[in-house]
């Protein structure tokens, strides 16, 4: 591991800033097992999450994927590289609480009880640094359900709902 990577990226991730209002700067389908597609618009349902992904994606509590564009771009990692279904800017997703809701576009998604933790398939997409990094950080994003699914495209404005 290059401890003064890890250290540069601690640094930056610690730095960062986030608005209340954010939008949707990417949307990833998998469709198969470590296969990650750009979409521009991806149709979200009640209970099953993103239609397009492969179905061992949709598990209750962890129905839609999200991380910060913000923290992909410090680690230096391409949008659709870790497979979360939505990339996000301007929300710190580590602030939302199991329960907190947020409106996507038309969709509402509801903060899961699962965190979302680095695992080993992050690691090799990404680097030791990085992983190590969100793991210190708690920035590795937040997993979903959907409490009022639509679609939702990219552009679409992102609000927690009170």
């Amino acid at each position: 591991m290059d401890d003064a990577q890890l250290t540069a990226y601690l640094q930056t991730l610690g730095a960062l800033r986030f608005d209340p209002i954010g939008r949707v700067a990417y949307l990833v389908e998998s469709p198969s097992p470590g296969m990650h597609r750009l979409r521009a618009a991806l149709l979200l349902q009640e209970g099953v999450g993103c239609i397009g992904d492969h179905p061992r994606r949709h598990a209750s509590g962890r129905e839609v994927s999200a991380i910060s564009l913000e923290v992909l771009r410090v680690l230096q990692v391409r949008p659709e590289v870790p497979g979360d279904n939505l990339i996000l800017e301007g929300i710190d997703l580590r602030a939302l609480k199991p329960g907190d809701r947020l409106l996507v576009g038309e969709v509402v998604l509801e903060r899961s009880e699962r965190p979302h933790q680095p695992c080993a398939t992050f690691r090799a997409r990404t680097s030791p640094e990085a992983f190590e990094a969100v793991a210190r950080t708690g920035l590795r994003g937040a997993l979903f359900s959907v409490r009022r699914g639509g679609v939702i495209h990219v552009g679409d404005p992102v609000r927690k709902l009170s």
